[in-house]
């Protein structure tokens, strides 16, 4: 009888419940482990951001703390988390946000805390522009090599990002260290590498996006004896107004990269540009004309034409009495004698000219050297004239010399 009441006892369905629950909860211990806390770092991410917005500078990290089993905590790392503030309905300013945490694939797990809970936040509107973009090198290249225009593809950038950073952007740039290229043979180099922006001191400004965020720079290396950056001169054509002189005269670029054969480069000295007409005017004289290259001769990049400035001076005239004339040419025993030992000079040229030019630079001089005139005169000869000066006569123009010439 109490062998049967025992085996009632045993299999009694409330015991056999208590039984498996006992057996369900050492299970799940064992699984799951204890209840535990762990703290990690994630940063905080902004949703729900007003159209024609942007969070000026970076969002700071958050310290969330999860509550949950051991055995599901403890390689959790802040991947799992996301902290995020929403900034639906929000404007231009700053303000302070408070920040929720949503939890991924961590069943059982909740936040306990998060530090801080609020954060600040600073909305500009979003601006974006077009800046070009150029290439600046490094290093150096290898002797007897050199480099040509450089350029970038693309040749602009967008930069986009809040108003006061993208307002600071002047420029972009692709940099290229030409150390690390090894050794280039000739021809066109292509090396790609990421864009910077920078602003007008020349310091990179941070913070903003590009589009493209890299471009390529395209280096065209060339050997030296094949190459030569040679000056531009303006040719000019007519007469100035009544009264004027040309003066000063320039042209950007100043000067050009051209290459050729190198006997052909070897008889260029200069490269000269489609006539600047200035007949009839004074002042300044503002022209784009064409650069004229001369056979066999091509420009290296860019364009062919050239802004040239031509300045129209008023003429002036300059008096210098008693110039003293030196004799040139005597042998060493000869005995020279002239009848005039000084002139007068009469210089006329650009008020400029004339400005910058000493009586003392200017020297009159007879050659008894050459053959005389037929008067038996010598010619007087003028030197140290400026560049400007139009027209410089002697009074008298000739001088008689007596010239013995001792055995």
């Amino acid at each position: 009888m109490a062998r049967r009441n025992a085996w009632s006892v045993l299999f009694n369905p409330k015991v056999i419940s208590v039984f498996l629950a006992v057996l369900l909860w050492v299970y799940v211990a064992g699984v799951r482990g204890p209840d535990t806390t762990k703290s990690v770092d994630a940063p905080v991410v902004a949703v729900n951001l007003p159209q024609g917005y942007v969070v000026s500078g970076v969002l700071p990290s958050v310290t969330v703390t999860l509550r949950g089993p051991m055995n599901t905590l403890w390689n959790v790392t802040g991947s799992y988390v996301t902290p995020t503030i929403d900034l639906r309905g929000r404007s231009e300013g700053t303000f302070v946000a408070t920040v929720q945490v949503q939890v991924a694939g961590l069943a059982g797990v909740t936040v306990q805390s998060v530090t801080p809970s609020e954060v600040s936040v600073q909305l500009e509107s979003l601006q974006t522009i077009s800046v070009p973009i150029h290439v600046e090198v490094t290093g150096t290249l290898p002797a007897g090599m050199v480099l040509g225009t450089l350029h970038a593809e693309p040749a602009a950038v967008e930069v986009s990002g809040p108003s006061s950073l993208v307002g600071l952007v002047r420029e972009a740039a692709v940099v290229v260290s030409l150390d690390k290229l090894g050794t280039p043979a000739g021809g066109n180099l292509t090396v790609a590498g990421e864009v910077v922006a920078f602003d007008t001191e020349g310091n990179a400004v941070t913070g903003v996006l590009l589009s493209p965020q890299s471009a390529v720079a395209i280096l065209p290396i060339l050997d030296t004896s094949r190459v030569r950056t040679l000056p531009v001169l303006p040719v000019i054509s007519g007469h100035p107004a009544a009264g004027y002189a040309v003066g000063a005269t320039s042209c950007v670029p100043a000067v050009v990269m051209v290459t050729g054969e190198p006997d052909v480069l070897g008889q260029v000295k200069v490269i000269t540009t489609s006539p600047v007409d200035i007949s009839g005017k004074s002042g300044v004289v503002t022209r784009d004309v064409e650069l004229v290259l001369p056979a066999g001769v091509s420009l290296m990049s860019g364009s062919e034409a050239v802004a040239c400035r031509i300045t129209l001076d008023p003429v002036v005239v300059l008096a210098i009495p008693d110039v003293q004339v030196q004799v040139r040419g005597a042998g060493p025993a000869w005995k020279v004698t002239v009848g005039t030992t000084s002139v007068s000079v009469l210089v006329s040229g650009t008020s400029a000219a004339i400005a910058s030019l000493g009586s003392s630079q200017v020297k009159a001089y007879i050659d008894v050297s050459q053959a005389p005139l037929a008067d038996g005169s010598y010619p007087v000869s003028l030197e140290g004239l400026t560049q400007g000066v139009i027209s410089a006569t002697a009074t008298p123009s000739s001088i008689q010399a007596d010239i013995q010439k001792e055995p």
